[in-house]
């Protein structure tokens, strides 16, 4: 059985992970945060490996278990952009991909002190954006990812923006609409039939060897800021 964290906001993704065997624990509200990412566990921790880096503001999943992998955030976050991406960083093939002029100083120093090379693109947003399969593919609609991910040897689909719901705003993000719950298996949060590139993603995913698993099938589908496995 699996520990992930997640958001409270639609209780039928918990409630289908539960099904599976998965024990869920909901993601802290961050009032500093514009509402619509206020529980987007996204923008709340980051693991890298064994690691995991947090918010100050997290005062609910500073309770979690193995609390001597857990690194504070140094800074406080803030509502606007970039004070509300300190961790929305994209830990892949041991780089950290992101807006570098926004990382959390003790993220920083993690990274210098374990050689993790830091990569700085245009999209803040990073890990949002980004559905990781394994340590040589994804799945992003962000070309600066893309172009990234590529310069490192990895094989991305490019898919377009939209038709990923998130109250608050035009659209959603695949990173945030997804998650990873084994080695060999991608959750979708939502109809992801309902894309118009569900059949290349579908593709994609078994050419990796990756099974794909819609959850509550009757909603759309949902950027609801991911999913973290603490342990």
């Amino acid at each position: 059985m699996s520990n992930f964290v997640i958001s409270n906001k639609y209780p039928c993704f918990a409630d289908e992970l539960s099904k599976m065997g998965h024990n869920i624990v909901f993601s802290d509200a961050i009032k500093a945060f514009p509402q619509p990412e206020q529980t987007h566990v996204d923008m709340q921790i980051l693991k890298i490996n064994n690691d995991i880096f947090m918010l100050q503001e997290c005062e609910k999943l500073k309770t979690l278990p193995h609390k001597e992998n857990i690194t504070i955030c140094k800074n406080k976050a803030g509502k606007k952009y970039p004070k509300n991406v300190l961790l929305n960083f994209l830990y892949f093939n041991n780089k950290l991909y992101g807006k570098a002029s926004a990382i959390d100083p003790n993220l920083y120093g993690y990274c210098m002190k374990n050689n993790i090379e830091i990569i700085n693109i245009n999209q803040g947003y990073a890990r949002c954006s980004t559905l990781v399969l394994n340590n040589h593919s994804a799945i992003t609609a962000d070309i600066s990812i893309k172009n990234a991910l590529e310069k490192d040897g990895a094989e991305v689909l490019l898919i377009p923006s939209g038709n990923i719901k998130l109250e608050g705003y035009d659209y959603g993000f695949i990173g945030g609409a997804s998650g990873k719950i084994s080695d060999n298996t991608v959750v979708f949060f939502g109809n992801a039939k309902s894309h118009p590139y569900y059949s290349s993603i579908k593709e994609f995913c078994s050419k990796n060897n990756i099974e794909t698993k819609i959850l509550c099938k009757n909603m759309p589908l949902t950027d609801v800021g991911g999913i973290v496995k603490t342990y």
